[in-house]
């Protein structure tokens, strides 16, 4: 668990005991399938989405997400491993419903997900600085879709 503490004194620099660069790799990597996974999921829905300014907006979202895919797998090649790719994944299986009512509550609940994931990571390790401040960034743009895609879900 970070101690606010010892951050709040340290600022930017951090002098406690932090995760190995092995361990890094391994707890960041199932972050990069599960958001991978995730954006496959805003393709899914946006395929199906019946109004313009609906898909516009997912596609403005997965702008930002394929960025945060990238912010995670630099760290993880930063600390000398190999990212998750996706390569093993099917478009076609990301099918969350036939039309927007029925996928958005499922996009909603796979985002929640995704969100819960970075929090505990972000929380319970002891990341390095870094690492730390892209998750809390992952974090904030994961809360960004959540609203967005609850919005639309609410004017629906």
């Amino acid at each position: 668990m970070p101690n606010r503490l010892q951050e709040a004194l340290l600022g930017r620099g951090w002098a406690g005991r932090t995760i190995s660069r092995e361990e890094t790799v391994e707890h960041l990597n199932p972050l990069v399938e599960a958001h991978i996974k995730l954006n496959h999921a805003y393709r899914a829905v946006s395929r199906v989405a019946d109004d313009p300014r609906v898909e516009e907006a997912l596609e403005s979202l997965l702008k930002t997400a394929r960025a945060d895919v990238g912010k995670l797998s630099e760290t993880i090649f930063s600390a000398g491993g190999s990212a998750y790719n996706g390569t093993d994944l099917e478009p076609d299986d990301f099918d969350l419903g036939p039309d927007l009512d029925t996928a958005l509550p499922n996009l909603i609940e796979q985002e929640e997900a995704f969100q819960d994931a970075v929090k505990t990571e972000r929380n319970d390790v002891e990341h390095q600085m870094r690492t730390r401040a892209i998750l809390e960034l992952v974090r904030d743009n994961s809360q960004e879709r959540l609203s967005v895609i609850k919005r639309i879900q609410k004017r629906r």
